[in-house]
């Protein structure tokens, strides 16, 4: 006789926890997602008989769930912050990628059910303290901060409350997950684009706070590639000291030109939008005489380069952000996640061939 098939132990639902704990079960549904509204102590003790009993989230419900909520317009279910520390309240209006972030933040959080409600950490009179209060009063339980107006930022703002996400690095405090442009990919894809059509001596403009803010992502392959040369046909970045602005840049064009003019790059890959101007006003032709491509189309959009899909970058900020929220993770991650968006390469009539492909320099670069 064949031995009896072993009974499949019931699974341990959340109800049960909830009468073992003895309260609600959207209390104890709130306490197993670190939800602050739900008492330290309390919220500790409901944590504590759910590991105690082996509860585990049934993960075909939780699937039957989401999918139900993506076949109805979403209901209302939360309020999330777009932290910024600009001089003036609107101040981030003023960039044109914060804004495309942003609109691509705030479409995928309606789509999720969630509101998107700028909080300007840096109004006259608000303390770190006081904004902290002001946001939990207001329920808003989840950040999003978006790239801030200088480097490696040190915000005083508490955030043991809150689910955080920050676009970019420009946060250097509170060491949030991060969801970017995969900046260091951007740029090996300039290189490698200009390598099959022929180039081989490629030089680099950016400015210094560009650099700093991409965490040096943008600059490394460049050394990468430069390195991979032999001296003669090595070319220096151009680096110009300070923030890409017009009133910092322009005073940096004849020393540009003379750049130009010393070691005479066939293609050049720019984070500096007056790159262009300033060669076609000194006579070169472009791209008959230098090939031009940014790192940003978003700021060159007649320029051949790369597309950093802001819009995308801002909708997975809100992704992340809401996985946070619902798994009940609150202030600074032990181990941040950096997620990093691909931006895809666009073709529009600043590069020339020269030739056939460098393979040794694109070997180099795989």
């Amino acid at each position: 006789m064949a031995d009896p098939i072993p009974a499949i132990p019931a699974r341990i639902t959340l109800k049960q926890v909830a009468a073992e704990a003895g309260v609600h079960v959207s209390t104890a549904w709130r306490a197993l997602k670190n939800d602050t509204y739900v008492d330290p102590v309390k919220r500790a003790h409901i944590r504590a008989i759910s590991t105690r009993l082996g509860y585990v989230p049934d993960p075909m419900l939780t699937a039957l769930s989401h999918y139900r909520r993506k076949q109805h317009t979403p209901a209302y279910r939360s309020t999330f912050a777009w932290v910024h520390t600009f001089a003036e309240k609107h101040g981030w209006q003023d960039s044109i990628h914060l804004k495309a972030y942003h609109e691509g933040a705030t479409a995928f959080a309606a789509s999720m059910g969630y509101k998107l409600e700028e909080f300007w950490l840096t109004e006259p009179n608000l303390s770190p303290k006081r904004a902290r209060e002001v946001l939990l009063a207001r329920n808003i339980r989840g950040l999003i901060f978006c790239p801030q107006p200088s480097a490696k930022m040190e915000l005083k703002l508490p955030v043991e409350a809150f689910a955080g996400v920050a676009i970019g690095y420009s946060v250097e405090s509170p060491r949030l997950h991060v969801v970017a442009n995969h900046q260091h990919s951007s740029t090996l894809t300039c290189l490698r684009e200009l390598c099959r059509k022929g180039h081989s001596r490629i030089g680099m403009v950016s400015a210094s706070e560009t650099l700093r803010r991409a965490e040096h992502n943008f600059e490394t392959p460049y050394c990468l590639f430069r390195d991979a040369q032999e001296d003669h046909a090595k070319i220096p970045l151009f680096m110009i000291d300070g923030r890409d602005e017009p009133a910092v840049v322009n005073p940096w064009r004849d020393r540009f030109l003379a750049w130009v003019d010393k070691y005479r790059p066939t293609a050049i890959v720019s984070t500096v939008s007056e790159v262009k101007t300033w060669l076609e006003g000194a006579g070169y032709d472009v791209p008959g005489d230098i090939s031009i491509v940014t790192l940003s189309r978003i700021f060159d959009s007649d320029w051949s380069g790369i597309d950093q899909q802001e819009k995308e970058i801002g909708a997975r900020a809100v992704e992340l952000l809401i996985s946070l929220f619902q798994s009940g993770e609150r202030g600074v991650p032990a181990t941040p996640l950096r997620l990093l968006i691909e931006g895809r390469w666009i073709e529009n009539g600043t590069v020339k061939k020269l030739g056939p492909p460098v393979t040794e320099l694109l070997k180099r670069l795989s």
